[in-house]
Parts: C-alpha cells; structure tokens; sequence
C-alpha cells in the first residue's frame, strides 16, 4: 500500500515536471514553414486513412453486413463479440497524432488555436450573459429601492399618526364629559359654518353660471332651437327672433312686437314673471328663474322626509328637466316622466 502510494506521488512529481518543461518550451510559428508543415501534417493524415483502409479491404470485412444486426442469433452474437472487442482494443490504443513529439508538426498550434477560439467564443457568451443579468438585477433593484421608500413614508405616517391618536386619547382621557361635549358641539358649529360657506360659495358661482351661459342655451332648447350645447351663448336678438321648425335660427331682420315676445315667454314659462320694478322678463331671465327654482326643488325633496328616496312633481316637461337628466344630475322615475329627483352621489343610483 505505501509503495502503491509513493509510485502516484512520483508520477504527479514527474507530470509537473514535464508540464513546467512543455510550458516553458517556446512553441515554433515560423510563419515562413507553416504552409509546408500544414502539408506535411495532411499527408501524414492521408497515409494514415490510406493504411486503415488497406487494412480493412484486407480483412475481407462486408462493410453493408455488419453496419445492421443479423437476424441470426448466432451471427448477432459474433458481431456483437467482434464490436466489444474493437471497442476495448480502441479504448486501450493511444489516439493517433502525425509527429506528436516533433516541431515540424502544426497540428499542435491548431488544436490550441481552436480551444483558444472556443474559450474566447465562450468568454464572450459569458460577458452578454452577464452584462444582461447585471441589467436586469439593477432594474429590480431600482424597484426594490422605490418600494423601500414607500414602505418608509407609509412606516412614518403610521407613527405620526398613531403619535396623534395617542395624544388626542391622552388629551380626552384627562378631560371631563362636559368638556367633551362642550367640544363637540363647537366642531359641530365650525363643520357647519363651514359647509354653508361653501354652500353659499358654490350656489353664487352656480347662479353665475346660469345668468351668464346656461341659462340663454336652456332659453334656445325651449324655443325650439339647438339643445343645450350645440349653440353656445346663443344672444338676445335670437331668442326673441326664434326658431324655424329644423331648429334654425330666424332672420333677426324683423324682430317680432314686444306684445307677441311676451306672449311666447308667458304660454311657455307662465304668465306674471317679472323683475325688479315689474319689468318683463326676457327669455333667458326666464329659463333662469325656471331652473334655479326646479334644484331648489329637487334639493329640498332630496334632503326631506323621504331620505333622498322622493320624487319631485314637475309642473310639465322642460328643457331645464331635460338638462339636469343629461348632465346627470337628476333622473327620471322609471315609470312615471314627470317625476324626478337629484341623483344621491354619496349611494347607488338604483334602489
């Protein structure tokens, strides 16, 4: 056993020793001589294939009857025989190499120029592989960092507002029900301070709006004319001159007596409608005073007793209803057309 042992540590002593020899050798590229060696090293090649294929007619060998099986048992056991003992013999025999000990030889250089080429090839391979991952790892990690951050903020505006609830219940806890509810009703007033506020912020700009747009194109629709939309700012000179039946406007040439304007205002929006110092209204003044009175209406039916569930009777079908249906504001009864009520945003459109 420690003979066997000291026969392997002197072989691999002298396979360094050969190898260190071989890699200090300096390999000889004359550039002058390789074609010739390139010849040289193919006829040896070549006399090699001849001697292997003088050998194989010799032998007498039917190359189309061993290349398949036989269908005798006898015979197949003999091929099978012949191929096991070829393939030991070949594995056991030192692959062929024209002058492997020789300068003269340049299959050598070959061999390492091809490893050489396949290692740059791979080498390359590697580097897209790699430059590819590298890309995509940064990506991710670009994701990973925005998600960090997000995770942060979210943490910190957990804390402060987990800080903020424990100070208000500290604050609470050490006040008495009469201070509590002295509070709450103070923030009742400012919340409802606040909301008619805004609500009479809201219901100034909407009553300018009216005046100013929306109520000559409610005007127009009524008339006759475009619906609301189609003509925008239509003006007084066409209101009172009308609408042709395709919904034109007439020639304002000849305005029609201020007798008959004012019989159209009455048959359509009622008679009696006046302004300051009983002055007539004109037609966009009132589809304004129609409008604005039909939301006050449907406003005062939303938030009565029928908790946002009534309808509001309309007196007949007007362009001002028809706009609030379009503009999604108000909708019908599903079974009766002169019902209508304001649309709840804060619940589902159907009951």
């Amino acid at each position: 056993m420690a003979q066997s042992l000291s026969d392997t540590i002197a072989n691999i002593r002298q396979y360094a020793v050969e190898g260190r020899e071989i890699q200090e050798e300096q390999m000889d590229l004359d550039a002058s001589g390789t074609e010739a060696r390139l010849e040289k090293t193919i006829r040896e090649l070549q006399q090699r294939v001849d001697e292997q294929e003088a050998a194989l007619a010799e032998s007498n060998t039917d190359l189309n009857a061993i290349a398949f099986a036989s269908e005798d048992p006898r015979k197949k056991l003999k091929q099978l025989l012949a191929v096991t003992t070829a393939y030991k013999n070949l594995t056991s025999t030192t692959p062929y190499l024209p002058n492997k000990n020789k300068k003269e030889s340049v299959l050598p250089a070959l061999l390492a120029a091809r490893n050489i080429r396949q290692t740059v090839n791979g080498t390359k391979d590697a580097i897209a592989s790699t430059e590819e991952k590298i890309k995509r790892t940064e990506s991710q990690l670009r994701v990973e960092e925005a998600n960090l951050q997000d995770a942060h903020a979210i943490t910190k505006a957990m804390k402060n507002r987990i800080e903020r609830l424990r100070t208000h219940q500290i604050d609470r806890s050490a006040k008495t029900p009469a201070q509590l509810a002295k509070e709450l009703i103070q923030a009742k007033r400012a919340q409802q301070e606040t909301y008619d506020a805004k609500i009479e912020e809201l219901t100034g700009a909407m009553n300018d709006f009216l005046n100013d747009h929306l109520s000559a194109m409610i005007a127009a629709e009524e008339l006759g004319g475009p619906v609301v939309g189609d003509m925008v700012d239509p003006g007084e000179g066409e209101l009172a001159a009308g609408f042709t039946r395709t919904g034109k406007t007439k020639s304002t040439k000849k305005m029609p007596s201020d007798s008959k304007r004012q019989k159209t205002i009455d048959q359509i929006w009622g008679s009696g409608k006046t302004v300051g110092d009983d002055e007539p209204m004109t037609e966009a003044e009132a589809a304004h005073d129609e409008l604005r009175t039909l939301i006050e209406d449907l406003f005062l039916t939303l938030t009565g007793p029928g908790g946002g569930k009534a309808y509001h009777q309309l007196e007949r079908d007007s362009a001002a209803s028809r706009f609030l249906v379009r503009a999604k504001i108000a909708q019908f009864h599903p079974k009766n057309a002169k019902q209508m009520r304001l649309i709840d945003f804060g619940r589902e459109l159907d009951d």
